[in-house]
């Protein structure tokens, strides 16, 4: 009998993240693009090789076709001014062509709180709006709660099951101060099968590389008259040795890290997915699978989960 339970991820600092699973089906969701990030279409079940361990396993392929739920996390942390108010600029680039017939887009931010700023819609001008008014807030200036915005995506994407889900971080690559840990924030998001797009900046070097004169659409100053404002971002350079929260989002949901040039290209990326499956052989407990998915065409690049432990 094939059966599948929930599965679940663990992370460890310096190692794998995997997901644990029970159960004999092992399900594994796969995005190919080529080198440029275009989406490639029409792939067969023959153009997949998989590998358990280093095995070649017999599949199944499914295409799946579902409109997508989109969410936009937007680090808003004082630090972060100058960057978000870039940022304010870039809502009309998640555009129809993003979401597909039928999808749905929602904006949440993050400082030392989670906010959710635009509920899911299916209006292009009224996302574009909202991203608009995102200016930083919160009380502290630092902080960045990733992990719990990860997770508050997590929950809003779970009225929407019948959704691909997609998550798009845009902020600092690490964490700054969530009550969740990197390993809970994966682990959701793998159950949820969440894909997760983290689009990165230093605060560090965009701070010094604004005029300091620019504005947020209120006409709100990016830079105020507060010192702290801008001693703050010399606490980037301490962070930079510390473990890159984003990327490993990014690496075990299948998802990669984006530009802001890239982010126009997005709808490229999403649209082509592939869900595979197949079932394990001898398990035994406590041992892990490495998962390899390979496709027969030279210019293919393949995002999938990496493995998974036997409980």
């Amino acid at each position: 009998m094939r059966w599948c339970l929930l599965l679940v991820a663990t992370f460890v600092l310096g190692q794998e993240t995997v997901i644990r699973t029970t159960v004999p089906l092992i399900l594994v969701p796969v995005t190919v693009t080529d080198r440029h990030g275009k989406g490639i279409n029409g792939l067969a079940a023959a153009d997949f090789e998989v590998l358990d361990n280093g095995d070649i396993v017999k599949h199944t392929l499914e295409t799946t076709v579902q409109p997508i739920a989109l969410v936009v996390a937007v680090q808003t942390s004082a630090i972060a001014g100058p960057s978000l108010a870039k940022i304010q600029k870039i809502g009309a680039m998640f555009d129809p062509l993003v979401v597909g017939e039928k999808g749905v887009a929602a904006i949440l931010t993050y400082s030392d709180q989670v906010r959710v700023v635009q509920d899911f819609t299916e209006s292009v001008d009224e996302f574009t709006r909202h991203m608009r008014t995102l200016e930083p807030d919160g009380n502290s200036r630092t902080e960045a709660r990733m992990n719990d915005a990860v997770i508050a995506a997590v929950e809003m994407l779970a009225s929407r099951p019948s959704f691909r889900h997609i998550l798009v971080v845009i902020g600092e690559s690490r964490d700054r101060g969530s009550k969740s840990k990197l390993q809970e924030a994966i682990t959701r998001a793998q159950a949820a099968n969440l894909t997760v797009y983290p689009v990165n900046y230093s605060v560090y070097k965009t701070s010094f590389t604004s005029r300091g004169d620019e504005r947020f659409s209120s006409g709100r100053r990016v830079y105020d008259t507060d010192p702290d404002n801008l001693l703050a971002v010399f606490t980037e350079i301490a962070r930079l040795g510390q473990e890159n929260g984003s990327l490993a989002l990014a690496k075990y949901t299948g998802g990669e890290k984006l530009s802001f040039t890239k982010l126009s290209g997005l709808e490229r990326i999403v649209h082509t997915r592939y869900l595979l499956s197949f079932e394990a052989g001898a398990l035994e407990s406590g041992s892990y699978h490495k998962i390899t998915v390979n496709v027969r065409r030279a210019e293919a690049v393949v995002r999938a989960r990496p493995g998974y432990w036997v409980e």
